[in-house]
Order: structure tokens, then sequence, then C-alpha cells
């Protein structure tokens, strides 16, 4: 299936960290919420619809591999600072992070959240 929306860094007690999602246009809540999943297909616009990309998921579990602070040797990725589930192969954490977070970077502030089409694989 394909939707259309905005990138969301989504997080709610029990995740553990940040899981990559879509918020589906027109669909609010919980209800438009779309976590992007290995196999699926992104295509990321910027700002002035340049491509920031556009490729099939392939998660990665240890770029931005950070041990826990409280638990030594045992850890989970991280990125700007927050814990995160996965990183797109080929890419930093912190870049691949920045898709999700754009509006609430520092010197982002008023700004929209990426635009987005998700082609789910199931």
């Amino acid at each position: 299936m394909k939707f259309i929306g905005s990138l969301e860094p989504f997080f709610e007690t029990g995740c553990e960290g940040f899981v990559w999602a879509l918020l589906e246009d027109e669909k609010p809540g919980l209800d438009g919420l779309h976590v992007i999943e290995e196999g699926d297909r992104l295509k990321v616009y910027g700002e002035n619809d340049e491509i920031l990309f556009d490729d099939e998921i392939i998660c990665d579990y240890h770029i931005g591999w950070t041990e826990y602070p409280q638990n030594p040797g045992h850890g989970q990725p991280s990125a700007l600072g927050k814990w995160i589930h996965w990183t797109q192969k080929g890419w930093q954490a912190d870049d691949w992070a920045k898709l999700f977070f754009y509006p609430y970077l520092e010197g982002n502030e008023g700004k929209q959240a990426l635009r987005a089409e998700l082609i789910t694989r199931a």
C-alpha cells in the first residue's frame, strides 16, 4: 500500500527508543501512523521538493550503537542523543535521524516536517 504524509520520530512508553514513522495525510493521531519497516520503500522530499532519499529500507542495528550508561556491556543504537531502533544501511545515525527530527532541530523552528511517500511491503 502507498501512503503520503510527513516523517515523524515516534515514541511512546514501551518503545524503548524512537521508531521511524510516517503520519498519513488526512488521518488524525494513531490512525494515520505507519511505522517504517525493513523492505518498505521510502521517498523523502526536502524543503524545495528535492529528493533526499528514495530507496528500499534496509535496517542496520549496529550503526550508532551506544553503551547504556547504567548497564555497561549492553546498549542500543542512538542518534542525536536519543535512543533509536535502527539506521538506514549506508547512513550515519545522526544524518538519518535528522530526516525525522527535521522540524525539531536547532534553526528549524517553525518549519514543517519533511514530506514523504511510503510503500509498504505488506
